[in-house]
């Protein structure tokens, strides 16, 4: 597998740093893909116990590198936004709390924006965030789509955070929703039982199933 290079994705609210490659999301991981080094360090995974894609650190004003030596011994990474190729994970998060420890990247400061917005506001916002590279803004785009009755738009942007972001049971509780509204009765079916399957979160999957059966 190639090295990854690193989307570069912080948020200095929360203080955390997600460093992954491209079009990956690490929303609602499951344990068998990540590998967690400590409390607030985790390489992410390409699926159960696969290669390293990248990592996610929460704390990242306090987190002291030195303490996790094994985070100099690899793997490597590329981290275009900082200038640095074929780095371990210590080196990526010391240049990122030099460069970003008292501000969130840009991508995270429009999609901040883009959930306080309503209507065509937030579709801008979110079509922004996008074009930052934020695989995230998918999700906030396609509930936003639905929600103004353009169901067919809605639907790519769901599709596409699903795809990448499979264990999210509200985004295939909205990509139901999608299909019901376009009236792909048996592709809503399947994703509200895709939501149920993972209700790790409790979804509202269950009565949005029993109502499509009732009607049809």
């Amino acid at each position: 597998m190639a090295r990854p290079v690193l989307y570069i994705n912080r948020d200095l609210e929360y203080d955390w740093l997600i460093a992954v490659e491209f079009g990956r999301v690490v929303d609602g991981q499951p344990d068998d893909h990540i590998r967690r080094v400590g409390d607030d360090f985790a390489y992410v995974l390409h699926g159960p116990d696969g290669e390293v894609v990248g990592f996610a650190l929460g704390g990242l004003t306090a987190f002291d590198v030195d303490a996790h030596p094994e985070l100099w011994q690899g793997p490597n990474f590329d981290a275009p936004l900082f200038g640095l190729r074929d780095v371990p994970a210590a080196a990526v998060v010391l240049a990122a709390r030099a460069r970003l420890g008292r501000e969130s990247t840009t991508n995270r400061v429009i999609f901040q924006l883009a959930a306080n917005a309503e209507g065509e506001e937030a579709v801008g916002l979110w079509r922004q965030c996008l074009e930052t590279g934020d695989s995230m803004a998918h999700y906030g785009l396609g509930y936003t789509l639905l929600a103004l009755g353009r169901a067919r738009e809605a639907y790519g942007h769901l599709r596409e955070y699903v795809e990448c972001c499979p264990w999210n049971g509200w985004a295939w509780c909205w990509l139901g929703r999608a299909h019901e509204t376009l009236g792909e009765l048996t592709d809503a079916r399947a994703a509200y039982e895709r939501a149920i399957a993972l209700e790790a979160e409790e979804t509202n999957a269950p009565e949005l199933l029993t109502a499509l059966r009732e009607e049809s």
